[in-house]
């Protein structure tokens, strides 16, 4: 099967989305399918994508010509429709040439699928959150032959929202390197290694910082539990003020900034305890997610502890993790001193994590997407 899998992304980039589109390709290669990644072809970094990511795949790779209009929404909405146009008169080649088998994409912005449609080439979609409710989206869903949502409420959205049969929608949470993050450091070793202090607890986040996660709980709790150190993994200081709006933040808060992918699993088995967040203030927190932070944290077998959103709850229970009601600090503090103090309950959680964690790997996610994929093109 040819699968030419179109993203409007720049890669390799840290943010999660880059991660995901990586590591899906290489499932699909692993699997057996004949892959092409689609990207535009804006100015890129010094590393290769399977360096990058560390993919033990080689993923090909076909960069389209894009209009560079600058930063802003005006360049990025030219950049996403020439992106379009691009892949429009690509695919028709490679139609006429009879290499086309189907199109998988994802829905990166709301403009680089508008051509696909009218390619009259089977395509199926993944969908990762929200969309406006548009004529164009609605139309280019319902003309897909399938569609891939990472939680049920998402496929629930799409049903109620758009009128998508629900049996073309298949629900695939986000995945996990298995293999990667349950490696063998022990704490020790992974604080030594990267030269962090043991003299005190860590409570750690993985991530990138978005308005819409409720980073004030952490501050919050930062503040009353003194003694546990709690270590900012993947974003910046500053960009951490800006959502906050203030500068004065716990002394006991570590600013790790933005980390290589590779070296991910020895920070969080550095960790005493790993964090979760997830507000009921902002409807993508609370239901529209699929934070492959958790799947991460659960492979390499450290104490959890989530905000008990549906999103969240949809893919771990009170067995693997210590869970708090949303927005509230004094539950959240309560969670990471059981999680810190009760070591047995702790374990055992942590445990039961890691392996419910072996069958969410990217390769697993691959072969269900495939197997439906092939079902509905017949």
């Amino acid at each position: 099967m040819k699968i030419y899998y179109i993203a409007n992304a720049h890669m390799p980039t840290v943010k999660a989305h880059g991660i995901q589109l990586a590591k899906m390709c290489e499932a699909f290669v692993d699997c057996g399918a004949n892959l092409e990644l689609i990207l535009p072809n804006t100015k890129r970094e010094l590393y290769g994508m399977g360096e990058f990511y560390g993919l033990k795949q080689n993923i090909k790779q076909k960069y389209l010509p894009v209009f560079r209009g600058g930063a802003g929404r005006v360049g990025f909405l030219l950049s996403a429709v020439s992106f379009s146009v691009s892949c429009f008169i690509y695919m028709l080649l490679e139609k006429f040439r009879g290499n086309v088998n189907l199109i998988y994409t994802i829905d990166l912005d709301h403009f680089s699928f508008l051509s696909v449609p009218f390619l009259r080439i089977p395509y199926f979609v993944e969908v990762h959150g929200l969309k406006k409710t548009t004529f164009f989206h609605s139309f280019f869903f319902n003309q897909a032959k399938g569609m891939v949502a990472t939680n049920s409420f998402i496929k629930d959205y799409l049903v109620r929202s758009y009128g998508v049969d629900k049996d073309k929608i298949l629900v695939q949470p986000n995945g996990i390197d298995f293999e990667k993050f349950s490696s063998s450091f022990s704490k020790e070793d992974a604080r030594k290694k990267l030269g962090i202090s043991s003299d005190k607890s860590i409570a750690l986040y993985s991530g990138r910082f978005y308005g819409w996660k409720g980073f004030g709980i952490l501050m919050e709790a930062a503040k009353i539990l003194e003694n546990v150190s709690f270590y900012l993994v993947g974003g910046l200081k500053e960009d951490l003020t800006k959502i906050l709006s203030y500068e004065n933040f716990p002394s006991n808060v570590v600013f790790a900034g933005h980390k290589d992918y590779k070296e991910m699993p020895q920070w969080l088995a550095a960790a005493d305890v790993l964090l979760v967040l997830g507000t009921s203030k902002n409807s993508d927190s609370y239901f529209y997610t699929s934070p492959m932070k958790i799947f991460e944290y659960m492979a390499s077998r450290r104490p959890i502890v989530a905000s008990r959103t549906p999103a969240n709850a949809e893919i771990a229970t009170s067995n693997e993790a210590f869970f708090y009601t949303p927005d509230d600090t004094g539950d959240f503090v309560s969670q990471i001193r059981s999680a810190l103090r009760n070591q047995a309950a702790a374990e055992k959680k942590a445990f039961v994590a890691c392996q419910k964690a072996k069958s969410l790997d990217w390769r697993e996610r691959a072969k269900n997407i495939l197997s439906f994929m092939e079902y509905n093109v017949k």
